[in-house]
Protein backbone atom coordinates (compact mmCIF):
# COMPACT_ATOMS: atom_id res chain seq x y z
CA UNK A 1 0.00 0.00 0.00
CA UNK A 2 3.07 2.36 0.64
CA UNK A 3 4.36 2.06 -2.58
CA UNK A 4 1.40 2.87 -4.29
CA UNK A 5 0.91 6.07 -2.11
CA UNK A 6 3.85 6.50 -3.25
CA UNK A 7 3.29 5.91 -6.58
CA UNK A 8 0.55 8.14 -6.84
CA UNK A 9 1.95 11.03 -5.46
CA UNK A 10 5.08 10.95 -7.43
CA UNK A 11 2.80 10.49 -10.80
CA UNK A 12 0.37 13.63 -9.18
CA UNK A 13 4.09 15.79 -8.83
CA UNK A 14 5.44 14.79 -11.92
CA UNK A 15 1.66 15.77 -13.67
CA UNK A 16 1.87 19.20 -12.10
CA UNK A 17 -1.45 19.48 -11.23
CA UNK A 18 -2.14 22.66 -9.32
CA UNK A 19 -3.13 22.51 -5.08
CA UNK A 20 -6.25 23.81 -3.79
CA UNK A 21 -9.83 24.42 -5.66
CA UNK A 22 -8.58 27.13 -7.57
CA UNK A 23 -8.73 25.51 -10.87
CA UNK A 24 -12.47 25.31 -10.04
CA UNK A 25 -13.54 28.86 -10.07
CA UNK A 26 -14.82 30.29 -12.80
CA UNK A 27 -13.16 32.79 -14.83
CA UNK A 28 -9.43 31.93 -13.74
CA UNK A 29 -7.10 31.94 -16.75
CA UNK A 30 -5.90 28.47 -17.84
CA UNK A 31 -8.68 27.11 -15.14
CA UNK A 32 -9.24 23.58 -16.43
CA UNK A 33 -12.26 22.41 -13.78
CA UNK A 34 -11.97 18.51 -13.10
CA UNK A 35 -14.09 16.53 -11.24
CA UNK A 36 -14.54 12.70 -10.03
CA UNK A 37 -17.92 12.03 -10.31
CA UNK A 38 -18.85 8.27 -8.46
CA UNK A 39 -22.12 7.01 -9.03
CA UNK A 40 -23.62 4.31 -6.25
CA UNK A 41 -25.99 2.77 -5.36
CA UNK A 42 -27.11 2.91 -1.36
CA UNK A 43 -27.59 -0.87 -0.93
CA UNK A 44 -24.47 -2.00 -3.19
CA UNK A 45 -21.95 -3.53 -0.82
CA UNK A 46 -19.10 -2.36 -3.18
CA UNK A 47 -20.47 1.15 -2.49
CA UNK A 48 -19.11 1.02 1.22
CA UNK A 49 -16.19 -1.29 0.54
CA UNK A 50 -14.96 1.83 -1.88
CA UNK A 51 -15.71 4.61 0.65
CA UNK A 52 -13.74 2.65 3.43
CA UNK A 53 -10.71 1.94 0.90
CA UNK A 54 -10.63 4.28 -1.49
CA UNK A 55 -11.82 7.36 0.11
CA UNK A 56 -9.31 8.08 2.88
CA UNK A 57 -6.74 8.10 0.37
CA UNK A 58 -9.04 10.19 -1.96
CA UNK A 59 -9.27 12.77 -0.13
CA UNK A 60 -5.53 12.99 1.16
CA UNK A 61 -4.23 12.99 -2.32
CA UNK A 62 -6.28 13.71 -5.32
CA UNK A 63 -9.45 15.74 -3.85
CA UNK A 64 -7.78 19.49 -3.99
CA UNK A 65 -7.28 18.69 -7.79
CA UNK A 66 -10.43 16.70 -8.90
CA UNK A 67 -13.11 17.26 -6.20
CA UNK A 68 -15.17 13.96 -5.63
CA UNK A 69 -19.21 14.18 -6.08
CA UNK A 70 -21.35 10.94 -5.13
CA UNK A 71 -24.87 10.19 -6.97
CA UNK A 72 -26.95 7.69 -6.22
CA UNK A 73 -28.05 5.71 -9.39
CA UNK A 74 -31.77 5.04 -7.55
CA UNK A 75 -32.61 9.05 -7.17
CA UNK A 76 -29.79 11.84 -8.53
CA UNK A 77 -30.34 13.35 -12.07
CA UNK A 78 -27.52 11.08 -13.52
CA UNK A 79 -29.67 11.00 -16.88
CA UNK A 80 -29.23 15.32 -16.64
CA UNK A 81 -25.15 15.10 -16.82
CA UNK A 82 -23.67 14.93 -20.18
CA UNK A 83 -21.88 11.60 -19.58
CA UNK A 84 -20.58 9.71 -23.16
CA UNK A 85 -22.49 6.20 -22.04
CA UNK A 86 -25.56 5.11 -19.03
CA UNK A 87 -24.27 3.94 -15.33
CA UNK A 88 -24.66 -0.06 -15.77
CA UNK A 89 -22.16 -0.76 -13.01
CA UNK A 90 -21.96 0.67 -9.67
CA UNK A 91 -19.65 1.92 -8.37
CA UNK A 92 -18.42 3.87 -11.67
CA UNK A 93 -16.25 6.88 -11.23
CA UNK A 94 -16.40 9.14 -13.81
CA UNK A 95 -13.75 12.20 -14.94
CA UNK A 96 -15.39 14.97 -16.64
CA UNK A 97 -13.53 18.20 -17.29
CA UNK A 98 -15.50 21.61 -17.52
CA UNK A 99 -18.81 19.38 -17.41
CA UNK A 100 -17.70 17.07 -20.59
CA UNK A 101 -16.68 13.07 -19.44
CA UNK A 102 -12.98 12.32 -20.23
CA UNK A 103 -12.93 8.82 -19.07
CA UNK A 104 -14.56 6.07 -16.31
CA UNK A 105 -13.42 3.40 -13.85
CA UNK A 106 -16.27 0.70 -14.19
CA UNK A 107 -16.40 -1.58 -11.19
CA UNK A 108 -14.56 -1.57 -8.26
CA UNK A 109 -11.72 -4.41 -7.52
CA UNK A 110 -9.49 -2.45 -4.99
CA UNK A 111 -7.78 0.69 -3.76
CA UNK A 112 -4.61 -0.38 -6.16
CA UNK A 113 -6.86 -1.07 -9.46
CA UNK A 114 -8.62 2.37 -8.62
CA UNK A 115 -5.50 4.43 -8.53
CA UNK A 116 -3.56 3.33 -11.05
CA UNK A 117 -6.47 3.98 -13.85
CA UNK A 118 -7.33 6.95 -11.93
CA UNK A 119 -3.46 8.26 -11.79
CA UNK A 120 -3.22 8.11 -15.99
CA UNK A 121 -6.37 9.64 -16.55
CA UNK A 122 -5.24 12.73 -14.60
CA UNK A 123 -1.91 12.64 -16.48
CA UNK A 124 -3.61 12.27 -19.86
CA UNK A 125 -5.71 14.95 -18.83
CA UNK A 126 -2.29 17.04 -18.57
CA UNK A 127 -1.56 16.65 -21.94
CA UNK A 128 -4.65 17.13 -23.63
CA UNK A 129 -5.80 20.94 -23.78
CA UNK A 130 -8.24 21.60 -22.55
Amino acid sequence: MRVLVLFLAAALVLVGISNGRAGLEPGLAGAQPVEELVFEHPDSVSRHLFRRDVLPEYHRLIRAEAPLCFFDVSSDGAADLALNTRIDVVPTAVVVRDGREIDRIVGYWGPSNFFRPLSHILARLKEQPG
